[in-house]
C-alpha cells in the first residue's frame, strides 16, 4: 500500500521524529535548537486571516496534548516532564500547575469532561499518564478529585474521550484493550478487544478513542494497525465493517455530521475523510496542493474539524514541523500554513466558538492563534 510507511513506527511515546528521507541524514530539523520562531503563510485572496494571539511556555518539555475548556476561557497542557499547564486564553497568563503522583511521570493527554446536568462541580479535567492512571482535577480549588489505576502488562494510556450525556467515558493506550468507565462511581464497565475477539480488535498501540456524537453505542478507536475500527457497544464487538489505511499516531480521529477525519503518520493520504454511514472514502485532501513549503512529506499526529461548524479542519505532524488548515467550503484546500517550528507538532485543538485555534508539540511551547474573517 503506498500510503504507508516502510515500518511500523518505533515504540515509545510517538514514532521517531528524526524521520527523513534517505539523503537528508545531515539537515535534521530536530538536531536545531528550539527557538519561539514560526511563519503564518497564506493563499492570496484568503477570507480567512490568522493571526498569532500568544506563545506560552517553556522549551524544557514536550506537550503532548492540549485542550480548550468549554467556554475557551482557559486551555490546558499535558506534558512529558510530568505537570499540567493551564493558561487563560485572554491574555496567555498561567493560570496553575498540577503535577503527577510522583515526579516527572509524563502526562500523555488531557480532557476537560463535558458540562452535564448531573454534575454541579464544572471546569473539571481528566487526565492520562505513563504509568496508566486516570486522575480527575478540579481547576478551582487546585485539588485533585479521584485516581483510577489501569492495570495493564503495559499501562501506558494515550487518549480519553466522553459519551453524548457524559455517563461514560473510554481510554486506550499501550494494550490493544479499550476500557469503558463510568464517570459516577469511577469503576470499570466493560473491556473492549482481547484474543476472543470476532470480528477481531486492535492488534497494536491504541492512540485514539473517539465516540460517536450521535450514536451512543458506536466508538471509534485507531492506532498503529492501520486501522479505525467501529465497535458496537451493545454487542461490545467490532462492526464487520471498518476503516482500513489509516496509521493513527496521536488524536487522530475526528468526526462531525456525517463524516469521520482520520490523520495519518504516512508519507502519502495523510488527510482523508469517510462516511460515517458506509465508511467509505470521501475525499483524500491534498496537503500540499495550494501551500506546498517543502519536497518533504509530513506525517500527522493530529486532525480535527472546527467544532462550531465543521466547515475548517486544522492538522498538523512531523518531519516538516508545520500546521494547516483547510476550508471544506472550497474543496478542502489549505488556506494557512504555520510552518518553520523548530520541533515537531503533536496536538492541535480548536475553540468551542470557532474564534481559536491552539497546537503545540516537542518544542515545548503552546501557541494560541486567533481567526480573523475579512469584512
Amino acid at each position: 500500500m503506498d500510503s504507508q510507511v516502510s515500518e511500523t513506527p518505533r515504540s515509545g511515546r510517538h514514532p521517531d521524529d528524526t524521520h527523513q528521507k534517505p539523503g537528508n541524514q545531515g539537515n535534521n530539523k530536530n538536531d536545531q535548537p528550539i527557538n519561539r520562531g514560526q511563519r503564518i503563510e497564506h493563499v492570496p485572496g484568503s477570507e480567512i486571516q490568522i493571526s498569532p494571539k500568544f506563545t506560552a511556555g517553556e522549551p524544557n518539555t514536550k506537550i503532548f496534548s492540549v485542550k480548550f475548556n468549554y467556554e475557551d476561557k482557559y486551555i490546558a497542557c499535558a506534558c512529558e516532564n510530568g505537570t499540567i499547564r493551564v493558561y487563560n486564553t485572554r491574555n496567555g497568563a498561567l493560570t496553575t500547575t498540577f503535577s503527577s503522583s510522583r515526579p516527572n511521570i509524563p502526562f500523555s493527554y488531557v480532557r476537560w469532561r463535558p458540562p452535564g446536568h448531573s454534575f454541579k462541580t464544572k471546569n473539571v479535567f481528566v487526565t492520562l499518564n505513563s504509568e496508566g492512571e486516570i486522575q480527575h482535577f478540579h481547576l478551582a480549588s487546585g485539588k485533585l478529585l479521584s485516581t483510577i489505576k489501569h492495570d495493564s502488562f503495559d499501562p501506558q494510556l494515550f487518549c480519553l474521550d466522553y459519551n453524548l450525556d457524559t455517563t461514560k467515558f473510554s481510554v486506550c493506550g499501550s494494550e490493544p484493550i479499550i476500557k469503558v468507565y463510568d464517570e459516577e462511581t469511577r469503576k470499570l464497565d466493560v473491556k473492549l478487544g482481547g484474543e476472543q475477539t470476532f470480528p477481531p480488535g486492535h492488534s497494536s498501540r491504541v492512540y485514539c478513542v473517539k465516540y460517536d456524537k450521535e450514536d451512543p453505542n458506536v466508538i471509534y478507536t485507531g492506532g498503529w494497525d492501520y486501522r479505525v475500527i467501529i465497535w458496537d457497544l451493545r454487542e461490545n464487538k467490532p462492526k464487520k465493517n471498518g476503516i482500513y489505511g489509516p496509521l493513527i499516531c496521536g488524536d487522530g480521529i475526528d468526526l462531525y455530521g456525517q463524516y469521520i477525519l482520520t490523520s495519518s503518520w504516512t508519507n502519502s493520504n495523510q488527510l482523508q475523510i469517510w462516511d460515517r454511514r458506509n465508511y467509505k472514502l470521501v475525499s483524500d485532501i491534498d496537503w500540499d496542493g495550494t501551500l506546498k513549503t517543502t519536497f518533504d512529506p509530513v506525517f500527522l499526529y493530529s486532525g480535527q474539524f472546527s467544532k462550531a461548524d465543521g466547515t475548517l479542519i486544522l492538522a498538523g505532524g512531523s518531519n516538516t514541523n508545520e500546521v494547516k488548515l483547510f476550508d471544506r467550503e472550497n474543496q478542502n484546500k489549505a488556506f494557512c500554513c504555520i510552518t518553520e517550528l523548530s520541533r515537531e507538532v503533536n496536538t492541535v485543538d480548536f475553540g468551542n466558538e470557532g474564534e481559536m485555534f491552539a497546537f503545540s508539540g516537542g518544542d515545548g511551547l503552546l501557541r494560541v492563534f486567533q481567526m480573523n474573517i475579512k469584512a
